[in-house]
C-alpha cells in the first residue's frame, strides 16, 4: 500500500488521552526539519530521527484532580506503520517517514499541575497521546 511521504513543513496536531486536557489546546505545529536527502514539492522529506529528536515547546495541561495548569514535555515516537524502509535516493536507501496513521506521543510532567488544596501531580509522570499529521500536496509522492 502506498502512503504519502512526510516532509518538512507538514503539520502535527497533538492530543492526549483523557482525563488529561491540554490547556490551551496547542495549534498544529509545522515539522521544522527534514534530512532524508530528497525533496517533495521543494520541501525535504523526513526520516524517523527528524521527528523523534524534535524538541517541541512544553504544553499546558490539567486533570480533574489537578485543575491548576502545569506543563508537559512532548516526545514523539514514529511507529513502524509510519516508516518506509525502501525509499531510494541518490545516497542509497533511506528510511522515510510516511503518513500511515497517528504517531505515538509521550507527555512527561515538567511542571506539575496542582489543585487548590496544594497537592500536585507527580513530576516526571508520563501520559500517553497521539499526534495526527496533515500532509497537503499538490501532487502526492508516495513510498512503501
Amino acid at each position: 500500500m502506498q502512503k504519502i511521504v512526510v516532509r518538512q513543513g507538514d503539520t502535527v496536531t497533538l492530543t492526549v488521552n483523557p482525563p488529561v486536557v491540554l490547556t490551551p489546546p496547542p495549534p498544529p505545529v509545522p515539522l521544522p526539519l527534514g534530512t532524508a536527502g530528497f525533496r517533495i514539492e521543494q520541501h525535504v522529506a523526513c526520516v524517523p530521527g527528524d521527528i523523534e529528536s524534535w524538541v517541541i515547546p512544553p504544553v499546558g495541561y490539567s486533570t480533574p484532580a489537578f485543575p491548576i495548569a502545569g506543563a508537559l514535555r512532548v516526545e514523539l515516537k514514529v511507529p513502524s506503520a509510519n516508516r518506509a524502509t525502501y525509499a531510494r535516493t541518490g545516497q542509497g536507501e533511506t528510511e522515510a517517514v510516511v503518513d500511515g496513521g497517528p504517531f505515538d506521543v509521550v507527555f512527561t510532567v515538567d511542571i506539575a499541575a496542582s489543585n487548590p488544596s496544594g497537592s500536585a501531580d507527580t513530576p516526571g509522570a508520563t501520559y500517553q497521546g497521539k499526534a495526527s499529521l496533515t500532509c497537503p500536496r499538490v501532487r502526492p509522492v508516495t513510498a512503501g
